[in-house]
């Protein structure tokens, strides 16, 4: 499990849209999620492709469980 850095992984909305390919990059690189914040709350995460895809085959499997 990768451990998130609430100073680096969550960002305002805004700042995301300000800098969306290096935000990108961020979360290619390190494999944490980072997560959008609207209104001071949680909206969106934003998650590597590899990282998705494993944590769908991981739910797909323990569901067959």
């Amino acid at each position: 499990m990768v451990t998130l850095k609430p100073s680096e992984d969550i960002q305002p909305l805004s700042e995301f849209r300000a800098n969306a390919a290096a935000v990108l990059k961020q979360v290619q690189e390190t494999e944490r999620p980072v997560v959008l914040t609207q209104h001071g709350r949680g909206a969106a995460v934003l998650l590597a492709v590899n990282r998705y895809e494993a944590l769908v085959e991981e739910l797909e499997f323990l569901r067959d469980v």
